[in-house]
């Protein structure tokens, strides 16, 4: 056929251009492992010079977009000739910090070329990923007389964080540009499978703090590390939610041959880990002399969920633990919902195919643990996959990347890419957003207290209680004070919430983020206590903020069952949001009560 024909010359141009590469392949990735990019703080600048300069060198035309002057986004595309279907490049240039594990042989930063590989923190995940981009980027664009459609290169900043400063703000700020037919990254999957979903996260912190007291006066303070301890130990309870695997994922666990292979390539227990929940501290501070019965004590945890595991089971299940301790204070750090798309799509073979024609071994359809920001493009129906080198070193000691994982992921993405954007070579992708789990849309509300929170908050109005009236409002005072108290330096959590009621004619409407207690008043933003309230009336309204009403008239109803009176304030946490796709999107209602 033709275009078997005209593929075979391609693969023959592209083989022998990267062979000349492999070198600079190399050369490339070490440079970019030599930029010390950790995230936090997320400082990206250097590695983006080093972008820049091979895009200039390539005669490649490129933009930079940033939330800040240290987080740059990069973005390329090339428009063929002919219209036709769109596939991205995504990678991330921010990597895990480094430094302080034991057990490197030489410096973290170094990018070291030795043993057929390149040495340093960042080089598996994911420098050496995004070097095999760069050059099968480079490699397609220059075939423009053979394809059809559009390719581009995102390379981006906080990737490790999951803040959305770089894929996110890029879908916010060029959104018509991000949206492709299919997206291929290389984080580190190992070249023995291709992932097609990861785990979401809730992510918080817990502050605990006593009088304290001189070591043996215990009947005069209880100690936080203690009470800390205490609450460590009861997460484990949020192991235990229901999580509704869909079909594709349970078929695969339920396979005793697939659960063997994926043992061998990702190592003991980790399909196990695929359907768990799991709560892991991270960091823990507090105390502050030997003699001393601790008056304070952080921690931090990150609660990992599969696909079908709700995240608003999640969140009130710690915020029920936490709640038992009244020296505790909980903030919300981050949570996304996890993500996936079809293992069965066109572009999903094409990269087993190819990966199999380049090394006699086709590699499996994986679910991952990680994160990474595919996530944006599935959450809007669109496969997103990762391919890319050994991942068992990632973030350790010693990491490094073999060079000839480099080249074969570098040859796969192009030819990927190539038979993709072939004329004529498939219709256009149709979206399918795979949400789970599966929504329930029963009707229940409780009622309890709600704790009292130090905001930062900006005050608003509006005409009326229309969705249409106020949710314009909220979204920007949001969004404009979330500016402000970044601009400020004040560290936020990941939920906002809106307060409003009625005040004469008009509806007084407060936008806000929890902050902590010694967050002062700023240039263009308030603090203050929001008390505590003894019984509030709620419930959970799933779905885009503009339908929210229909849920509150049946919290109404519901009140009246229970013959309770509301009291004048109402108040909105938007617990999950943003880039996860609306049906899943979860606001808590809460309508504080008369006594």
């Amino acid at each position: 056929m033709k275009i078997d024909r005209v593929y075979n010359e391609i693969k023959s141009i592209i083989m022998q251009w990267a062979e000349e590469d492999k070198v600079r392949m190399a050369q490339l990735c070490s440079d970019l492992v030599r930029c010390k990019t950790p995230d936090p703080p997320g400082d990206t600048r250097s590695a983006m010079e080093v972008v820049e300069r091979f895009m200039r060198d390539e005669s490649l035309q490129y933009k930079i977009l940033g939330v800040n002057d240290i987080m740059p986004n990069m973005v390329s595309s090339v428009q063929f000739s002919d219209k036709g279907r769109h596939l991205m490049f995504n990678g991330h240039l921010d990597t895990m910090p480094a430094g302080e594990e034991p057990g490197w042989s030489d410096d973290p930063w170094s990018g070291k070329i030795a043993d057929g590989k390149v040495w340093g923190r960042g080089a598996g995940d994911m420098k050496g990923g995004v070097t095999a981009l760069m050059f099968a980027y480079k490699y397609v664009t220059k075939l423009k007389d053979y394809l059809s459609g559009k390719v581009s290169l995102s390379l981006v900043s906080d990737e490790e964080t999951g803040y959305g400063r770089g894929t996110g703000f890029l879908f916010e700020s060029i959104p018509d540009e991000m949206v492709a037919d299919a997206v291929l990254t290389a984080e580190p999957s190992g070249v023995d499978a291709v992932s097609f979903a990861s785990k979401g996260y809730v992510q918080f912190s817990v502050r605990i703090s006593t009088p304290g007291a001189i070591a043996g006066y215990s009947n005069d303070s209880k100690s936080a590390i203690r009470i800390a301890a205490d609450i460590i130990r009861d997460l484990d309870a949020v192991g235990n939610i229901e999580v509704r695997l869909p079909e594709v994922l349970r078929a695969m666990l339920d396979d005793p041959e697939w659960v063997s292979y994926h043992t061998v390539i990702r190592g003991n227990g980790h399909a196990e880990q695929l359907a768990k929940i799991t709560t892991d501290i991270c960091t823990v501070n507090g105390g502050s002399l030997l003699c001393v019965i601790a008056p304070d004590c952080e921690f931090s945890a990150s609660t990992v969920i599969p696909v079908g595991a709700d995240p608003y089971s999640v969140y009130k299940k710690v915020e029920e633990i936490v709640s038992r301790y009244p020296e505790a204070s909980l903030y919300w750090d981050g949570i996304d919902s996890a993500d996936i798309c079809s293992p069965f799509t066109e572009i999903a073979g094409l990269i087993q195919d190819t990966a199999e024609e380049l090394c006699g071994k086709r590699p499996v359809m994986t679910p991952d643990i990680a994160i990474s920001d595919c996530r944006y493009w599935r959450y809007r129906g669109i496969p997103a996959y990762w391919y890319g080198p050994d991942s068992f070193l990632c973030s350790a000691a010693d990491e490094h990347v073999s060079i000839d994982e480099i080249f074969h992921i570098a040859t796969t993405h192009a030819l990927t890419a190539v038979k993709f954007l072939l004329p004529k070579s498939g219709k256009r992708t149709k979206r399918e957003i795979m949400c789970y789990p599966p929504i329930d849309n029963d009707f229940e509300a409780e009622l309890k207290p709600l704790p009292s929170q130090h905001i930062a908050y900006t005050r608003h109005s509006a005409k009326c209680f229309s969705e249409k009236e106020l949710t314009p409002v909220i979204e920007r005072g949001l969004d404009e004070l979330y500016a402000t108290l970044n601009n400020e330096g004040v560290t936020i959590g990941a939920i906002g919430m809106a307060i409003y009621e009625q005040k004469g004619s008009e509806l007084e409407v407060i936008t806000a983020y929890p902050v902590a207690p010694e967050v002062k008043a700023g240039n263009g933003y308030d603090v203050m206590e929001l008390p505590e309230v003894e019984a509030a009336a709620v419930t959970v309204h799933r779905g885009a903020l503009k339908s929210c009403g229909k849920t509150w008239r049946e919290l109404g109803r519901w009140m009246k069952t229970q013959k309770v009176k509301p009291r004048g304030q109402y108040r909105e946490i938007y617990v999950l949001g943003g880039h996860n796709p609306e049906p899943l999107w979860i606001t808590e209602l809460q309508q504080p009560l008369k006594q």
